[in-house]
């Protein structure tokens, strides 16, 4: 079925343990508890988002196309790679396919193993000559019922070691351990005023800052 820019239609992947992964089939986050990982503590409580989501695009000999897009306070959505989206399925997990303007196809999916608090984001060449992914986390590590904005306490550097990359946002909040096969550059940013829409047609807050450690290619 065609997907571009469906929000309101919206999927969930628990992982057993009061945490999950969840969004709209548009790609776009309307609500505050649409996460990629989404960790509980003290499970089924104590509740965290620690990845929001995602900025994402692929880099080719025709030029840079997005994967993602974001819903800004402005009412903006930005870039367009929402409307990219071909086809989404939810069975056996979340898959979109992205059609991009050279011919090349892309598929992403999302699956959260029960029994841990963890999310595999993968993207796969389904057609053309491909070129470099980019991706850049969109990070807050805040409650779950919370909004985070931009403060100077975040941390952004990384534990790199010899194992995976591990982002520590904040004391107290669990640690973020990534897993990747992808270069990592470190190029903190901030991503201010996300909107998020179902909030506002609430009547809550709905408006929330993400931090970006870097890029991952």
């Amino acid at each position: 079925m065609s997907s571009a820019l469906q929000t309101d239609r919206e999927w969930l992947e628990p992982d057993g343990l009061g945490g999950f992964a969840s969004g709209t089939v548009g790609g776009i986050r309307t609500r505050r508890y649409h996460a990629l990982l989404m960790a509980a503590t003290t499970p089924p409580t104590g509740r965290y988002v620690l990845v929001n989501g995602v900025e994402a695009w692929l880099e080719t000999p025709a030029g840079s196309f997005a994967l993602t897009s974001q819903h800004y306070a402005s009412d903006v959505i930005h870039p367009d790679g929402a409307q990219r989206i071909e086809k989404f399925n939810i069975d056996p997990w979340p898959r979109w396919i992205f059609a991009l303007p050279d011919g090349t196809r892309v598929e992403q999916g999302v699956l959260v193993r029960p029994g841990l608090s963890s999310t595999l984001v993968y993207w796969r060449l389904k057609e053309g000559r491909g070129g470099t992914l980019a991706v850049r986390l969109l990070i807050s590590g805040r409650d779950l019922h919370s909004l985070h904005h931009e403060n100077p306490a975040f941390k952004f550097e990384a534990d790199t070691g010899y194992g995976p990359l591990v982002f520590n946002p904040y004391p107290g909040v669990p640690s973020i351990c990534v897993h990747t096969s992808a270069i990592y550059s470190y190029q903190p940013e901030w991503y201010r005023n996300f909107l998020y829409a179902a909030e506002r047609d609430r009547g809550l807050d709905c408006v929330e800052d993400l931090a970006s450690p870097g890029i991952f290619r």
